[in-house]
Order: structure tokens, then sequence, then C-alpha cells
């Protein structure tokens, strides 16, 4: 599943704050950096790049006239990972570069080690194994120089998820066991769940594999991080239909249609009708296909169709009750099973 299989986009993201009193003109400027920037990462998680561009786009001109180089490494770091998202590797892996060198040369590690776990993203994309294990230690040698916690549970992750690739579970789990320790945000615990979700998988552990990508979901849910989402729904699908719980294995892979169908991404979209009709077919279920025009649908969608999906989707984002419910379900069917 092409997704997030064993990577997310890694955003550059800066916490500032400091004591009351008057900001100098810099500090305000600094701020409307942030604004900006935190307006593209909810516009690149709602997956509309184009207005994630406008908003990286200036934060980098503004932190490019004031001479703000964390803001200008963190801008070329995001535009690299809409340029990914869009496909194109060669400029996403420039712009990567670009803000390596930045990070590298002021000595900010922790941004860089994500740099490094990008442009690893990029060679996986490309198919470049060995530039991948290079760019994955580079990350975690420069997650260890900053002494972040939180960069080196990333780097963990990531190599939990290389390691998935290469059917090696024994590392991969002993990469996730690193990065649970370390892992404090709500990211990072959504991470780390999804990882140990498809590590479960791959071990034939649908009970296993159905909690902890629940917990990814509670945690991606939270973020809205909307390809998170479709990723953690797309696999919960897989776990239920390993389990053949046809009707749960239907629910989820329609709920990831949905989410990847408001992002566009029709190649996901194709995966999910996939299995959607082989559950249909497998459990007898006679459910309606309507989402197979939209899959299909040479000229994309139209706008009603995505009103529709945007709809469906922020609904989701706001079913906490229904999340409870699973998590309830999962933890007695797994105390039942003991």
């Amino acid at each position: 599943m092409s997704g997030k299989a064993w990577v997310t986009m890694l955003l550059a993201v800066v916490f500032l704050g400091g004591c009351g009193g008057p900001q100098s003109p810099f500090t305000k400027q600094v701020d409307k950096v942030e604004k900006y920037s935190d307006k593209g990462d909810e516009w690149f998680n709602q997956g509309d790049m184009p207005r994630a561009t406008r908003e990286f786009d200036r934060a980098l001109t503004l932190s490019r006239n004031m001479d703000y180089q964390p803001g200008v490494a963190r801008q070329l770091n995001n535009l690299g990972a809409v340029a990914l998202e869009q496909g194109d590797l060669t400029l996403a892996r420039e712009l990567f570069t670009r803000a390596w060198e930045v990070n590298r040369s002021r000595g900010s590690w922790a941004e860089a080690s994500t740099n490094q776990a990008n442009l690893a993203t990029v060679a996986q994309q490309a198919g470049d194994q060995d530039a991948v294990i290079r760019h994955l230690t580079q990350a975690e040698d420069a997650a260890r120089w900053s002494r972040d916690k939180g960069a080196l549970a990333r780097s963990y992750v990531r190599w939990s998820g290389w390691a998935l690739d290469q059917l090696d579970f024994s590392r991969a789990e002993s990469y996730l066991k690193l990065a649970k320790r370390l892992a404090r945000t709500p990211s990072l615990k959504a991470a780390v769940a999804f990882q140990q979700g498809r590590l479960a998988l791959a071990r034939s552990d649908a009970q296993g594999a159905a909690l902890h990508l629940t917990r990814a979901l509670e945690g991606d849910r939270w973020l809205q991080d909307r390809a998170a989402m479709a990723a953690d729904l797309y696999y919960l699908g897989e776990a239920y239909r390993l389990r053949r719980d046809w009707p749960r294995a239907f629910r989820y892979y329609v709920r990831a249609f949905d989410v990847y169908a408001s992002l566009g991404r029709r190649a996901q979209l194709q995966e999910c009708l996939a299995r959607l009709k082989e559950v249909n077919r497998e459990g007898y279920l006679n459910q309606p296909l309507e989402r197979e025009s939209l899959a299909k649908s040479p000229e994309g969608l139209k706008q009603e169709d995505l009103n529709w999906l945007v709809k469906r989707v922020e609904e989701l984002e706001s079913e906490n009750e229904w999340l409870k419910k699973e998590l309830r379900y999962l933890e007695y069917q797994g105390e039942t099973e003991l």
C-alpha cells in the first residue's frame, strides 16, 4: 500500500515562546513567519497543496528578507514535502538538500535529522535502497548530535518502517521498542502505533494490528493529519480482512476511500476499490459500490463529489464516540482471547 507505508512526510515544526512584555520588530516578523507556516501545515494536512505552497512561499520570502535562517530552512523543507507529495522527486531532493545544508551549517541537528529522513523518503520512492540506508544513517547521527529525544524517536520509527519493508521483523520490533520509550508527543505516539500495527499485521496478528492501528487513528484524527488517517483506515481494513470480519473490513475500506478521495490520491483509490470489491464478494455483503464511479472518473472529482467527501471526512474527524467504542471492543476481544 503506497500511502503511509513506512514513512510519513515530516514538516518542520518549531515551537516559539517567550516572556511577557513588548515584542521587538524582529520577533513580530518571526511570529508572522510562524503564522504563515502553521497555516501551510493545515492546508498540507488537508491535502490542499496549492494553498500550502502559497503559505510556505510567504513564510520563505519573509524569512529571507529578514535573514531568518531557521525560517529559511524550515520552509525549504516544507516546500520539499509539497514537491514530494506532487511526485516531483528532483525538486523535492533539491529542496530537502538545501534545507539540510542550512541546518547543518547552523548546527541545528534535530531539524537536519528531519531533512535527512525526508531525503530517505525521496530515495525510497526512487527505488535507491543504498541511498535510503545512507540518509537514514545520517538522520540518526544528526538526531544523536542534537540530543533531542523526539528527533531520535522519529529516526527509530523510520528505521522500523524500512526494516518492515525488508521483512526483517525482529529488527523492526527492536527499533519500535527504542522509539516507544522516547515517544512523548501525539504525533510520535501515533507513528509508533502505526508501525506496530503494520508489524502485527505482517505477523498475522490481526487482533494486535487492529488495536495498534485504532490507537494510531485516534492520534492522527486528533492531529487532523488526513493522509495518515487514510493509511490507518486502510490498514484497519486489512486487519479485519485477515480476521474475516467482512462488515468491519468493508467499513474501514470505505472510510479510507473517502479520505483518499478528498486528498485526490487516485492510485490509493484503486487499491481501496479493489479491496471493497473483494470484501463485498467474500462476505456476501451485497453492498452498493457507488464509489466506483469516483475512482474511475477520468476528469477527476466533480465539485459536488468533493464537497460530499470533505463532509464525510469532517464527520470522521469528529467521531469521538465511535473510536472509543472500537477501542473498547478490541480490548474486550483481547481479554476474551487470552
